[in-house]
């Protein structure tokens, strides 16, 4: 519902720059007493709204970034599959986008923080997950680099997380 609400009502969640608290919200009540409550008070009264240059700026930022890092890993499959074919692995181009890319649980990511630097590191390569930034899950802070980073950045899931690719009885 939380994404319906963002498409349907999109162009007036840019125009009174409400897109990103939209986005933060997580139940339909915040939706309704924050976004759209705010939006009827500006559509009344739009001497109440305010244009704020300084976040449409980081929003233009944060768009341009988003993209850019997009393009990297665009290149960076395209890197691997040609890497692939070169290794004349036809029967499966995407074996070294597969390698590393597996999502850790939060149970593997808990039992790796009492181990040692160099510890966790090899586990962390044999258990299938060199794709995804250690540090964004290890450290307290999270990954320093942030949207910098060159790794994924995604959550650990728990073992009742529903995954897309996984098969579902019934």
């Amino acid at each position: 519902a939380i994404f319906h609400t963002r498409r349907i009502c999109r162009d007036l969640l840019n125009q009174y720059q409400l897109m990103e608290e939209c986005i933060a919200c997580s139940s339909l009540d915040e939706i309704q007493n924050k976004i759209i409550n705010k939006m009827k008070m500006y559509q009344k009264d739009p001497s109440k709204f305010h244009f704020d240059k300084q976040k449409a700026e980081t929003e233009k930022d944060a768009l341009e970034r988003k993209r850019l890092e997009e393009s990297k890993r665009k290149k960076y499959e395209e890197r691997m599959i040609r890497k692939a074919k070169r290794e004349k692995r036809l029967d499966d181009i995407e074996y070294y986008l597969r390698q590393g890319a597996e999502v850790p649980t939060a149970e593997f990511v808990q039992s790796m923080k009492c181990l040692s630097k160099e510890e966790q590191l090899k586990r962390w390569k044999d258990g299938n997950h060199s794709q995804h930034c250690l540090a964004f899950h290890i450290e307290s802070g999270g990954c320093k680099r942030d949207r910098t980073c060159a790794f994924l950045h995604v959550e650990a899931r728990n073992s009742n997380s529903f995954v897309e690719g996984d098969e579902v009885a019934g």
